[in-house]
């Protein structure tokens, strides 16, 4: 039985809205992360994947990168002809609207009060889903998964168990996170932060850039779209090697590449793309580097998108994803993502785009890996009889 994602509603510091993003990827390459000094501590200038349209003094930035995602879908979703008891809600998140309670507890700090529009429930985890089930009135099962960088990946999955299991006929799933200090600062702690742009899989690559963004699929069993793109698999391990630090081995990732491919009933040789995690972190790029070529060799083409979009945490896996739904859902979509940068040789053998190239695709992975060694490939193309 087919899933569909019969839509997306995206946004990332590549822009608001599908053809934006696609744009952005096919022109002559332009720097599309933002320098701001207000999020280290230090004040130190950093490179982040902002949504320029709304400035970081924006109150409630989180909801409204939903707001920006969810317009998109308008057209889609007047298509769903359901109960709305029979529409669920899956998002993906790390951080909720916890940049409200930063911005609140700096106000308490000085005046000794809270802000009056101040809710602690924004930081709930659950608030993203919530708020897109009360947006859409959707009464179904409504939920979030937080599991880091590999939140909405899982989220994905999660919507298609729900379709699998017959409690929901349109899933709205995929992830959301906005900028704030305590990811940033968070990952500085970690001598995880590029004072410059991000350089995946470079021999001098030095960390990652922390990013926003929101990607929102419609997905159902119905096809509601002649652009709808089939969910064909995905594949959960879990190696808790370690709470940040990938096994080296690569047998995580290793192990959810391939259960999404027995999910598709797809052979290593059918995936045409692979967009990785590739954070630009030391130890990330080698264990993906060593897992890719294990299972696909040095033949599939491969590149990350996370110097364009910023590493987007919780909202990485839906937005990356995402970006090889564009390149299956619009044929005319044919510049890969690529990586202009000197490969590091110590690195394992993969097929690294690091120029422009143009290919038509009609089987793409995307990788997600997160803390605590949670990992989670999923599997998109297009049904072929």
């Amino acid at each position: 039985m087919p899933f569909w994602l019969n839509d997306l509603g995206i946004v990332s510091a590549l822009g608001v809205g599908q053809k934006h993003t696609m744009a952005r990827i096919s022109q002559a390459p332009t720097q599309t992360l933002t320098n701001v000094s207000s999020l280290v501590f230090e004040q130190r200038p950093t490179f982040v994947g902002l949504v320029d349209v709304l400035p970081l003094t924006e109150s409630m930035r989180f909801y409204k990168l939903i707001d920006l995602a969810l317009a998109q879908l308008t057209d889609t979703l007047a298509k769903v002809t359901c109960s709305r008891d029979r529409i669920a809600v899956v998002m993906g998140t790390s951080t909720a609207a916890i940049q409200e309670g930063e911005r609140a507890r700096k106000v308490h700090a000085k005046e000794g009060k809270w802000p009056a529009q101040f809710n602690y429930y924004d930081q709930a985890l659950i608030a993203p889903a919530a708020y897109i089930a009360k947006t859409l009135d959707a009464t179904g099962p409504c939920y979030s998964i937080s599991t880091a960088c590999s939140s909405s990946a899982k989220a994905m999955i999660s919507a298609r168990a729900l379709l699998s299991a017959d409690l929901a006929d349109v899933v709205i799933c995929g992830g959301v996170d906005s900028l704030c200090q305590l990811t940033v600062n968070g990952f500085d702690s970690l001598s995880s932060i590029s004072d410059e742009i991000c350089k995946p899989f470079s021999k001098d690559r030095k960390g990652i850039n922390i990013g926003e963004a929101a990607a929102v699929f419609v997905m159902s069993k119905e096809q509601l779209n002649d652009h709808a793109v089939a969910f064909l698999g995905g594949g959960e391990s879990s190696d808790a090697h370690h709470i940040s630090a990938p096994i080296s081995d690569g047998s995580g990732a290793i192990s959810a590449m391939q259960k999404a491919l027995n999910d598709a009933n797809l052979l290593a040789t059918d995936i045409d793309y692979i967009n990785a995690h590739g954070t630009a972190t030391v130890q990330n790029d080698a264990m993906e580097s060593l897992a890719i070529s294990k299972v696909f060799g040095n033949n599939t083409p491969v590149s990350s998108s996370k110097h364009l979009t910023g590493h987007t945490l919780g909202a990485a896996g839906a937005l990356e994803a995402g970006l090889c739904w564009l390149y299956l859902a619009y044929p005319e979509f044919t510049r890969l993502v690529f990586n202009n940068t000197e490969v590091d040789e110590s690195l394992s053998d993969i097929n690294l785009i690091t120029q422009p190239r143009d290919a038509s695709v009609s089987y793409c992975l995307s990788n997600s890996f997160a803390f605590g060694g949670n990992n989670v490939s999923v599997i998109l193309g297009h049904l072929h009889e």
